[in-house]
């Protein structure tokens, strides 16, 4: 469920990890500080249980795309290469720390050229590219805490736009980027080993819809050839989080193969059932953005 970061607790010292059920002891009627991976917050707690309505357990199903919950599918995300529109791939959600973010999204078939458009209530700007990234323009103005801004991606063939595909994003706020900045210095002060910290981090950006940040953490994580099933597994589900069912099933495959290796039956398990959502939501009928 967490991890204690203080010390104050009778029996476990500062980085111990405590699961559903397990009670706490604390000396002297004080508290111990205890960050939730559910919500990523960190909780003062007395001696008993962990109240379950301030750290329930984090349930994926409940915000993935899957058969028992259609209502995360409503958006179809991860398009094929070479398929007849783009699909942005990153920014990877709403929500972001970056004020330059990169902007990459699927190729098209036949497209000549690409056109992105950003814009919100205060500017906007557009540039044609023929290529499948871009990288924010250094002369243009960075995304400011706080507000919301529209990226469209377009496809022409021969200067003219067939399809496109739009995705929204919003800088949080200074406020809000300070305190998450100190939620990560707290984990990373305890001295866990490196993929432990990495696993944390991911559980406080996760619960702000930082698929950014947290995506590109695992990534340089895993570009390491790291033999933990853990981290690729997590990486794919937070890909699912971000509606990419292609790039989450190569890293279940992964997560699925050193799992099997390890004997990490809780592992495997937790990657075979991330295929089998991938599986469903590749099932499912794709949407098509008319061109404007």
């Amino acid at each position: 469920m967490g991890r204690i970061i203080s010390k104050g607790h009778k029996h476990l010292s500062a980085g111990s990890l405590i699961c559903k059920g397990d009670t706490i002891e604390v000396v002297n009627g004080d508290y111990v500080e205890f960050l939730c991976f559910s919500s990523g917050n960190i909780l003062n707690l007395s001696s008993g249980t962990i109240p379950l309505d301030k750290c329930a357990e984090p349930d994926e199903a409940l915000s993935t795309c899957n058969p028992t919950n259609t209502n995360a599918c409503h958006i179809r995300k991860g398009g094929t290469e070479g398929s007849d529109e783009p699909t942005i791939i990153s920014p990877y959600s709403t929500s972001t720390l970056n004020s330059r973010p990169e902007i990459t999204w699927t190729a098209v078939k036949g497209a000549t050229s690409y056109k992105v458009k950003v814009k919100s209530y205060e500017f906007g700007w557009e540039k044609v590219v023929n290529q499948t990234r871009l990288a924010y323009p250094s002369d243009e103005k960075e995304f400011q805490p706080g507000t919301p801004y529209t990226i469209d991606v377009f496809a022409y063939i021969d200067g003219q736009a067939f399809s496109y595909d739009e995705t929204f994003v919003d800088v949080l706020s200074v406020a809000k980027q300070e305190q998450i900045a100190q939620k990560i210095k707290r984990i990373k002060d305890l001295g866990l080993p490196p993929d432990e910290t990495i696993l944390d981090v991911d559980a406080i950006y996760t619960a702000e819809n930082l698929l950014n940040e947290t995506i590109e953490m695992l990534k340089m994580a895993t570009a390491t050839n790291s033999q933990n099933p853990t981290l690729y597994r997590v990486l794919g589900d937070r890909y699912l989080l971000a509606k990419l069912p292609k790039e989450a099933k190569s890293e279940y495959i992964k997560a699925s193969e050193l799992a099997k290796s390890s004997n990490n039956s809780k592992e495997f398990q937790k990657a075979q059932s991330g295929l089998q959502v991938v599986e469903f939501y590749n099932q499912l009928p794709t949407r098509r953005n008319p061109p404007q």
